[in-house]
């Protein structure tokens, strides 16, 4: 993977298709971005971002596909799968 992809948008600025709940918060952490502290809403439900990436007991929305991103409050993270 090169090091400037973005799991989440395309070349063109669009939802890229695919790409994970996980795959977009990995990528974002890893960037500095957000830390594993941070809440983010997956259609409506609040998750601690920790926990959706490394908790043991993750829970199965983390491995579902984005299908679209919401609008959200400064820095606050809103999906819908």
């Amino acid at each position: 993977m090169e090091p400037n992809y973005d799991p989440l948008w395309d070349e063109n600025g669009e939802l890229r298709r695919g790409c994970t709940v996980r795959e977009a918060l990995d990528w974002l952490t890893k960037h500095g971005s957000h830390g594993a502290g941070e809440s983010v809403y997956i259609n409506g439900v609040s998750y601690k971002l920790g926990r959706l990436l490394y908790g043991p007991n993750r829970p199965e929305v983390a491995d579902k596909p984005i299908s679209r991103v919401c609008d959200g409050y400064y820095r606050q993270l809103n999906f819908s799968v």
